[in-house]
């Protein structure tokens, strides 16, 4: 009788293996591909943060910490990624606590640490978990040397920003230091780094004063059970708020290219953004070398901080007075608008490059600039985004030096215009794409030269395109 289909397959299979013994390398290279293939472990990312990034109780809800909404955007069987972030905690007492120690011991090679810290670090006032910049630093050091040596991957992130708005609408910062010095760290020793710290102000600088609440915790009183008082709290975020935040950090592993990206889920959208509106507007009072609109300035030369009419402004003195901002006001905007009120002085050189606004990793720029001759100036803008460029200026349209005026650049998304004193100069057709994190000069160009002789007062970025209209007041 013929053996079996399956009883051939059983004599196929044994003469098989007694082959391969004759083999025996090649025979545990098969066996032990087949258990890597069988039982092969996700990669684990582990979150070591405070409370933005930190999971919630339910009596805490709708609070939301980003690490919570980080998951959702990653393939499951490739990807798991496991929030150890505490409330409250700093670098210091997350090491303390032993919080820090119960990463490093379930390690494996190929894991990441995503580190997020600072927030608590900085604050002074809390002595229960204040950590000084030399040991944030330290710490921070030191958390990617544990890393590394389990062959894991470190990723340090920035703060995400708190949100913090003036009397007058202008965001400002609460960190300090604290961010440039993760900044340094991951640059010292060769480690990815997500800004949150900077994409996160763009974001809540876009949502505007009014709008940005949607992205923080805040409640009023019995619209939640958790919170029948309500609730004002402009640090921890709403399942919005952490979603978005999660958004920007899928967005950066993307954009670097960094080895997680390959195991995204395919159309994770991008952050989502407000509509355009007057709320999504900044004013900025050009009235103090130290800071302007809440940003530190830094100061180059001898600006003069000087009394007029309509109050206080900045002297420019046309040879080596400037200052820079790390900030850039328009920042994601697809539609802008551009104001300022200033006072080309006679006697200075012909080009003078007095708003300049440039991201920091390309030539991606936006300038306002003037040209003068003799006592006469005329206006010079220009936008610059890829390969796609536009000048717009005439000596057709001469105006007096030494007086004040206003003067916006204005861009539709399709058109860019510019308008002295509210009347239409030039205009013409560019395609552009967002200005991402930039820096801002005023009074000089970015690399320092083209400086500008005469007086600024007060500028105003709003995030779509004005109508003469709607410009502000020159006074």
């Amino acid at each position: 009788m013929r053996p079996s289909l399956y009883r051939r397959a059983e004599i196929a299979l044994t003469l098989l293996v007694l082959r391969l013994m004759r083999y025996p390398t090649l025979l545990l290279l098969l066996i032990l591909m087949s258990g890597n293939v069988a039982g092969k472990e996700p990669i684990t990312i582990y979150l070591a943060g405070d409370s933005t990034m930190a999971g919630k109780l339910p009596e805490k809800r709708p609070e939301t910490g980003w690490g919570e909404a980080l998951q959702k955007y990653f393939k499951e069987d490739e990807v798991r990624v496991e929030n150890h972030a505490q409330n409250g905690r700093s670098t210091r007492t997350f090491i303390a606590e032993k919080c820090w120690r119960a990463i490093i011991d379930k390690l494996k090679k190929g894991d990441y640490v995503f580190i997020q810290f600072g927030h608590n670090d900085q604050s002074k006032e809390k002595v229960d978990r204040y950590t000084s910049a030399d040991d944030f630093r330290r710490n921070l050091t030191n958390f990617i040397a544990d890393v590394r040596a389990k062959h894991a991957i470190p990723l340090l992130l920035t703060p995400v920003m708190r949100r913090r708005f003036d009397k007058d609408g202008n965001f400002y910062d609460t960190h300090g230091e604290y961010p440039d010095i993760a900044r340094a760290v991951a640059a010292e020793n060769k480690v990815a780094l997500i800004d949150m710290h900077r994409q996160s102000e763009t974001v809540i600088k876009q949502y505007g004063v009014a709008g940005s609440k949607a992205l923080f915790l805040q409640l009023a009183p019995a619209e939640n059970p958790n919170y029948p008082n309500g609730i004002e709290d402009n640090t921890h975020f709403s399942p919005l708020g952490a979603d978005t935040m999660a958004r920007l950090v899928v967005a950066a592993i993307r954009e670097q290219h960094l080895a997680l990206a390959k195991h995204l889920k395919r159309g994770v959208p991008s952050p989502p953004l407000p509509n355009e509106g007057p709320s999504a507007s900044i004013t900025w009072k050009i009235n103090s070398l130290e800071k302007i609109a809440g940003q530190p300035a830094v100061m180059i030369g001898n600006p003069q901080v000087i009394n007029t009419a309509a109050g206080k402004a900045i002297l420019f003195d046309g040879v080596d007075d400037g200052l820079i901002l790390n900030t850039n006001p328009i920042a994601g905007a697809a539609a802008f608008t551009v104001e300022a009120v200033f006072r080309p002085d006679p006697g200075g050189t012909t080009e003078q490059r007095w708003f300049h606004i440039q991201e920091g990793t390309n030539d991606n720029r936006v300038l306002l600039e003037i040209r003068l001759t003799g006592d006469q100036w005329f206006l010079d803008t220009f936008i610059k985004s890829g390969e796609n460029k536009l000048t717009l200026y005439s000596e057709n349209f001469k105006h007096k030096a030494g007086e004040w005026y206003h003067v916006a650049l204005v861009f539709d998304g399709a058109t860019m215009r510019h308008f002295v004193d509210g009347k239409e100069e030039l205009a013409g057709l560019l395609t552009i794409k967002p200005l991402g994190s930039s820096s801002t000069s005023i009074g000089v160009r970015m690399n320092r030269v083209f400086w500008f002789k005469g007086a600024i007062r007060k500028a105003r970025f709003t995030t779509r395109a004005l109508s003469p209209g709607e410009f502000m007041s020159k006074n």
